[in-house]
């Protein structure tokens, strides 16, 4: 089993990081939280050392990376809740701190996790509802202790807004598209200025249309 891999990044993306550890490149699922940091790194020379978590099932393998060790254990706890896949705990860590998701669970409602993409009605309700049930958990996980303190404290600054989670992720669209950044960024702003827009595929589609 990995539990953890040392390497430089050799390409970055919203949902996963390529790190080349002794000339093996290792794919490795993030959360969004996780390429927010990784970001600070991808510029630098210095090595990333990311805490795996290695998922083997009957349909693969895949590996989860995380720059804190904390993020990687409260992974664990989302994921053991009861019909909470490993993928829908890796969307909640995108979204929420530990404490944020036990605030919503002890005074909020369910509808305020429906700011995670794709999370609506039912799924947003199973997640509150499991995470209410096991509340203690929580709590337990809270109590442990803090961040890794081997972590810049510029990475352990708040989660960014939602607002900058879209745009980041119509800009790497965009730059997946063959955009180059900062013109992906430009026309990603311009877009925005005159209209909203909730969901990544429209305001992609309302950008290529401009063209």
């Amino acid at each position: 089993m990995i539990s953890g891999l040392q390497g430089s990044i050799r390409k970055l993306e919203v949902g996963s990081v390529h790190l080349d550890v002794h000339g093996v490149t290792y794919e490795i699922v993030i959360s969004f939280k996780t390429y927010w940091e990784l970001k600070e790194f991808q510029t630098s020379a210095k090595e990333v050392r990311l805490h795996i978590h290695h998922s083997i099932t009957e349909r693969g393998q895949k590996l989860f990376g995380f720059l804190q060790e904390r993020d990687k254990e409260f992974f664990k706890v989302m994921k053991g809740l009861h019909g909470i896949g490993e993928m829908t705990a890796l969307k909640v860590l995108s979204f929420f701190s530990p404490w944020e998701l036990h605030k919503i669970a002890s005074s909020g409602e369910a509808k305020d996790l429906e700011k995670i993409p794709k999370v609506r009605a039912k799924t947003s309700e199973k997640i509150f509802f499991e995470v209410k049930q096991n509340l203690k958990k929580l709590e337990l996980f809270l109590e442990a202790g803090p961040e890794d303190p081997s972590i810049p404290q510029t990475s352990k600054e708040k989660l960014p807004s939602p607002e900058d989670r879209f745009k980041e992720t119509a800009v790497q669209a965009l730059v997946q598209l063959g955009f180059e950044d900062k013109s992906a960024l430009k026309e990603v702003e311009k877009v925005l200025k005159k209209q909203n827009f909730t969901d990544t595929g429209e305001l992609i589609r309302e950008i290529l249309k401009n063209l």
